[in-house]
């Protein structure tokens, strides 16, 4: 088998091999109203260390 013949076939199969793996994720996925997440942050407000906002300045009036 030449270089060129050999280069085409391993090219060839990379791209059938991404397209393959695009297919089995788009077949894969599930609705989106069954979809649970993984994980969920904590909202800021609830952690330990959070300091409440500053007060705004007072508008400046002339």
């Amino acid at each position: 088998m030449s270089v060129g013949k050999t280069v085409g076939v391993a090219a060839g199969g990379l791209l059938l091999g991404v397209l393959a793996g695009f297919a089995g994720e788009l077949f894969r996925r599930q609705p989106a109203a069954k979809v649970q997440q993984r994980y969920v942050a904590p909202r800021a407000a609830e952690t330990p260390d959070v300091r409440p906002p500053a007060p705004a300045p007072a508008p400046a009036t002339r």
